[in-house]
């Protein structure tokens, strides 16, 4: 399909953007598995129930905007799972796999901060209801407080080392 508008572009990052939340709740999931300190897992861990809440406000957009809730796939997304899922196999050593997890949730949260960036600017431009912002950006808000997180545990392990 091509896309010849902005609000075609808002909706296909709106379902783009669906799938990757749906996604991130079996990555979190997977991630807090692979981690090997519990100060890991409890970042992911800690982070279901805001997944949740996310996937419920892109919910609500679609309603506002009287859309059925549909996933689009993204190659980005996709590529990101691959990773998760070579480097189970790959990393035996704990360190390193703390190192591992970290990176791949950080660049899971910065994608979707990229995502709801584009997003929140579309629906400004479009003038779409104030609830679709405000849900927007409470998304983004979440995800960069879990970015956050993440970076200070790595800011953390290099005090320690």
């Amino acid at each position: 399909m091509s896309i010849t508008s902005k609000r075609e572009l808002f909706d296909r990052e709106l379902q783009k953007l669906y799938h990757a939340e749906i996604e991130i709740l079996d990555l979190h999931s997977d991630l807090a598995t692979a981690a090997a300190s519990d100060e890991v897992r409890a970042i992911f861990g800690g982070h279901e129930g805001d997944t949740v809440d996310q996937i419920d406000r892109i919910e609500a957009i679609f309603a506002t905007l009287d859309m059925e809730p549909r996933e689009q796939g993204s190659p980005i997304m996709e590529g990101l799972l691959a990773e998760k899922d070579q480097f189970v196999l790959d990393v035996e050593d704990d360190d390193l796999r703390d190192l591992d997890v970290i990176s791949i949730g950080m660049i899971n949260e910065r994608l979707e901060i990229t995502l709801l960036d584009r997003l929140i600017l579309l629906a400004d431009e479009l003038g779409l209801p104030e609830s679709t912002v405000s849900n927007l950006e409470e998304n983004r808000a979440e995800a960069q407080i879990a970015l956050e997180q993440m970076q200070q545990f790595l800011d953390d392990r290099r005090i320690d080392r």
